[in-house]
């Protein structure tokens, strides 16, 4: 049998089904009612057989997650972008206020990289500002 070869088939269904069929057809997509059921049938087919079929999912989950990571990709490059531009404001601003040795500023260093490893990045002003204060 061809690819496009149709077969005449006699099909009984209740009223309710003919009128969802009906209903939808412009939703579908489809030009008939017969191509509305070809469709629903392709469809059942591939949610019967998910497991070994991925033709029905997996595109469309693609083109969703691809769009999804492009979009937080580029959101969080400009957050990133925005923060370092800060960081630098404000290193250039304590640079020009303090003079500050550079073996401190490496203890100072250690000190911090250890504070944020331990508080999973969680940086409280409050915190910093009586560590600085001797409390």
């Amino acid at each position: 049998m061809k690819e496009n070869e149709m077969k005449r088939v006699c099909l009984y269904l209740p009223s309710e089904i003919i009128e969802m069929c009906d209903g939808n057809l412009s939703l579908a997509e489809a030009k008939s009612r017969n191509q509305f059921i070809i469709d629903a049938v392709k469809l059942y087919d591939c949610v019967l057989h998910k497991d070994v079929n991925t033709n029905l999912l997996t595109p469309a989950f693609e083109t969703v997650i691809g769009a999804r990571l492009d979009l937080t990709e580029y959101r969080l490059s400009q957050i990133i972008f925005k923060l370092s531009v800060e960081m630098a404001y404000t290193m250039n601003i304590l640079a020009g206020a303090f003079e500050l040795e550079p073996e401190k500023l490496e203890l100072m260093k250690d000190r911090v990289l250890y504070e944020v490893k331990s508080i999973n990045g969680a940086i409280n002003l409050k915190d910093i500002i009586e560590f600085q204060n001797g409390k």
